[in-house]
C-alpha cells in the first residue's frame, strides 16, 4: 500500500495532499486544506477553513468551504459554496453554481453555470457565466 496522500501541519491546522492524489470518498476537514495539483475527487469536499485547490484538480461532487481559491484549469462538476471570498483562477470550469458569502473574483477563460455573491463579483477578461443572481453587483475588467 502507498503512503498516506494527506499530511497534517499542526501549527496552522492545515491538511496538505500530494499532487496527483485520488480520493473516492467524501473529504471532510475541520481546518484548512491545500490540494496538490492534478488531484481527483470523486465525491464532495467539505472544509471548515480555507481551501486551496491546486492547478488541474478535478472534483466530481460539490465543494463547501469558509473561503476558497480554485486553481487554474480545475474542473468541478457540482456546486461551489463558500461563506467568505471565492477566487477562481484562469480556465476553471464549474458546471453547477458558484456562491460566495462575500466577494468573488473570476479570471479569464472560466466557465460557470450560475454565480451569486453577497458583495461583488469581479470578472477579469473573457469569462462565461450562464446566469448571475439578480441584484448582484458585477465589476468587469479587461485583462
Amino acid at each position: 500500500m502507498s503512503e498516506n496522500p494527506i499530511k497534517y501541519h499542526e501549527d496552522s491546522n492545515t491538511y496538505i495532499t500530494r499532487k496527483n492524489s485520488y480520493f473516492e470518498k467524501d473529504i471532510n476537514v475541520d481546518g484548512n486544506l491545500i490540494v496538490g495539483q492534478g488531484s481527483n475527487f470523486w465525491k464532495d469536499i467539505n472544509v471548515k477553513g480555507v481551501l486551496k485547490l491546486g492547478k488541474g484538480t478535478f472534483v466530481k461532487g460539490n465543494v463547501r468551504a469558509d473561503e476558497a481559491i480554485i486553481g487554474a484549469r480545475s474542473e468541478i462538476n457540482g456546486n461551489v459554496e463558500v461563506d467568505g471570498d471565492l477566487k477562481i483562477f484562469d480556465s476553471v470550469k464549474i458546471e453547477g453554481s458558484a456562491i460566495a458569502g462575500d466577494d468573488m473574483h473570476v479570471r479569464p477563460g472560466s466557465k460557470i453555470g450560475f454565480a451569486k455573491a453577497s458583495s461583488t463579483i469581479e470578472l477579469v477578461g473573457k469569462v462565461s457565466i450562464k446566469e448571475i443572481e439578480s441584484g448582484t453587483k458585477v465589476i468587469v475588467r479587461s485583462e
